[in-house]
């Protein structure tokens, strides 16, 4: 696995793809995070066709975010939902964004035991629920990349120099 040894990622990291006439976006603040900073999520939807869409679900939010990594589900933003009817209509060229308040959704690099994840590249999904079948989501995402601290990455790097020349003295 290679990590890149500096944080210089790309500003707003983003994806999408249209459905029946709906654009499916989702967002990052940027592409590469140090272990241990939060990301910044946002999922929008967007009516591209000429008439009126009307989402109804039994349920809120109607949104949620995840984590993967090597297709294993890492983190989910909202576990919990309240039994209410919920309903959003788009009209033609109407765009929503969630989450619908500020500040952002944020995803603070630990798993859904609380632990921190590892470095590596993780998918962070959005997606909107549009059905009566429960956890029926329109899924869009984009691949993150955690990379350590530096003060762990100089850490590591010493400490392997360290064993090689103590192996190499013997």
């Amino acid at each position: 696995m290679c990590f890149s040894t500096s944080a210089n990622a790309t500003l707003v990291n983003w994806n999408a793809i249209e459905v029946n006439d709906v654009e499916y976006y989702v967002q990052t603040d940027k592409s590469a995070y140090l272990l241990g900073e939060d990301v910044e999520m946002l999922y929008r939807i967007t009516n591209l066709g000429q008439e009126s869409i009307t989402y109804t679900v039994s349920w809120s939010p109607i949104w949620n975010f995840w984590a993967e990594t090597g297709g294993q589900h890492i983190w989910t933003g909202m576990y919990s939902k309240l039994a209410v009817v919920t309903s959003l209509t788009l009209e033609p060229g109407q765009s929503v964004e969630f989450p619908e308040y500020n500040p952002p959704f944020t995803w603070d690099l630990r798993d859904d035991a609380g632990d921190l994840v590892q470095p590596g590249e993780y998918d962070v999904i959005g997606g909107i629920d549009h059905s009566e079948n429960y956890y029926d989501y329109t899924k869009v995402s984009v691949q993150v990349e955690v990379i350590p601290e530096p003060a762990t990455f100089l850490l590591l790097t010493f400490g392997i120099l360290g064993i090689r020349r103590k192996t190499l003295n013997k």
